[in-house]
């Protein structure tokens, strides 16, 4: 069984992982520092980038679209609240659910706290599986609110705008799709209906931007009588492996991803 995408990778090793984070602390460069942690979901990012981060006193960056949202805690996977407490998070919990986030908005606060933390000597690690996010973070994309055209310092120099090591998790594709079914089992145990029964109930419309996540929509519809329970989490399982599938290809561009093979 080969990983999903057929990707060159090294065995996950933590101890290889932090040494490497630990060379690039040591080793002086022009640029600012950042780490990056990108895969598909449940791959594994969020605890890779706590378990870093508390080992080198440092912040995480999120790169998801959806953990932006405010109150929208169990289909997007969010850390916990202990997990939270554990290690300062940037860029969750910043926007009402009818309020838009883009490339360009994150682009903007990422790149605030990178330079904040470096000052400070702590090398930011950023995670999360919105490709389009993270590409134009390290490659150095120059855009502009209402502006469609940018210019890519990585595409005219051929250097990462960051020093920046970025590590990518895989998996063989049977294991991936278990911990993906895994993963929606546990969002509708943790409670996603009453979430969205919840929200709903404070006013946000089914038509909201946050609302259209996977799991969430998939859920108005149960609630919304069109589909059952059952075929409900079938739903949400089946389109989260699609979008697996859309990570990774998005990420086979990223030629200078270091891939790990999780097991």
């Amino acid at each position: 069984m080969s990983p999903v995408k057929n990707f060159d990778a090294a065995p996950f090793d933590l101890t290889n992982i932090c040494d490497s984070v630990k060379s690039l602390y040591l080793t002086p460069s022009p640029r600012e520092k950042l780490v990056v942690i990108v895969g598909a979901t449940s791959a594994g990012k969020s605890s890779l980038a706590i378990d870093l981060a508390e080992k080198f006193d440092t912040e995480i960056i999120s790169a998801d679209s959806m953990a932006v949202y405010k109150n929208f805690n169990v289909g997007t996977a969010k850390p916990s609240r202990d997990e939270l407490a554990r290690v300062k998070h940037h860029l969750i919990d910043i926007l009402d659910a009818n309020q838009k986030f883009s490339m360009v908005e994150f682009l903007q606060r990422a790149r605030r706290i990178i330079s904040d933390l470096n000052g400070r000597g702590k090398i930011p690690i950023v995670a999360g599986g919105t490709g389009l996010y993270v590409q134009a973070l390290v490659e150095g994309y120059d855009a502009h609110a209402g502006e469609k055209i940018f210019t890519s310092h990585y595409k005219s120099t051929g250097e990462l705008f960051y020093d920046a090591l970025v590590f990518g998790l895989t998996a063989d594709r049977e294991i991936l799709y278990d911990r993906i079914n895994r993963r929606t089992q546990k969002l509708f145990a943790d409670g996603l209906v009453d979430e969205v029964k919840n929200l709903l109930a404070t006013g946000i419309s089914p038509q909201a931007q946050a609302m259209r996540g996977i799991g969430y929509k998939e859920t108005l519809e149960y609630l919304q009588g069109g589909a059952t329970l059952d075929d409900t989490k079938a739903k949400v399982a089946q389109a989260t492996r699609n979008f697996a599938k859309r990570q990774l290809t998005w990420f086979r561009r990223m030629n200078y991803i270091r891939w790990l093979k999780i097991f």
